[in-house]
């Protein structure tokens, strides 16, 4: 996660010190262990670790000369190279009011010590998606990269368990860590979303118990007005905005949309 989303969604938990909301906003409400949990786990790593990536930029910001170095989460989503991130999570929430550009940006595959190079594909503001490309030269083509398909017609349902694999920090190798939760409010507004009842990690896919991907982490947040609103007669309700997710066929649709406006383009 990028300094600058880091601190707005510690903001948005309304918790000072950094590391200490880091540690929170990774905590889950874990629900009962079933007999196959063990299994679920490992087939879950198994399928979905060697597709997600770090992404590595160089964070310029409007009217400042300095430049940070920032590494988010990323899940590549098609065998091309085409990687999913949060917009939030790269270019800093919208109710900031902060111009943010990434640049120099890297991507390291899983079990890689060296980083490729990628660009912008699509930014989508209001979904919180940002589509990258691996690129790839030419004396490496064709090559394909293992993936994750969010063409899914599984739905959550309320109080189904959902499952999310993560990175842990470089100190441990960014091993794969997996958290569990509870589908606790299913939404249509401002879109449909579903919402967990734990944190999940902005940035990243949830699963069922069975592996099948059932939707993507995604920070949605109202207008400044409207978010102070809500804080001020329920503190708790910031506590939402890290916990949502955006349905995996929304995020099929949103893709297909994304990269045919990109083939279009070229």
């Amino acid at each position: 996660m990028s300094i600058l989303a880091r601190s707005a969604t510690c903001g948005l938990l309304m918790f000072t010190p950094i590391a200490t909301c880091e540690t929170l906003i990774r905590a889950v409400t874990a629900p009962e262990r079933q007999p196959d949990d063990d299994h679920a786990y490992a087939a879950l790593v198994e399928k979905v670790a060697p597709a997600m990536v770090t992404v590595k930029f160089v964070m310029a910001y409007e009217n400042e000369d300095d430049t940070t170095e920032e590494e988010i989460d990323g899940l590549t989503i098609d065998p091309s190279g085409v990687v999913l991130v949060s917009s939030a999570m790269m270019f800093g929430p919208e109710y900031l009011g902060v111009a943010a550009r990434p640049r120099e940006i890297k991507i390291i595959l899983p079990g890689q010590a060296e980083s490729m190079d990628a660009e912008v594909i699509v930014r989508d503001r209001e979904l919180d998606l940002v589509w990258l490309r691996i690129i790839v030269a030419e004396s490496d083509k064709p090559r394909t990269f293992k993936h994750v398909s969010f063409k899914s017609d599984a739905k959550p349902a309320l109080g189904q368990e959902i499952l999310q694999v993560w990175k842990l920090d470089k100190f441990y190798d960014r091993a794969p860590y997996v958290s569990s939760a509870r589908v606790a409010a299913m939404v249509t507004k401002p879109r449909e979303l579903f919402i967990a009842s734990g944190e999940v990690t902005i940035g990243l896919p949830v699963f069922d118990t069975s592996g099948t991907v059932l939707g993507f982490g995604v920070l949605q947040l109202p207008d400044k007005e409207e978010m102070d609103a809500m804080t001020s007669t329920n503190p708790y309700s910031r506590m939402i905005f890290t916990r949502t997710m955006l349905p995996a066929s929304r995020v099929a649709t949103a893709t297909e949309t994304a990269l045919a406006t990109q083939e279009d383009e070229d």
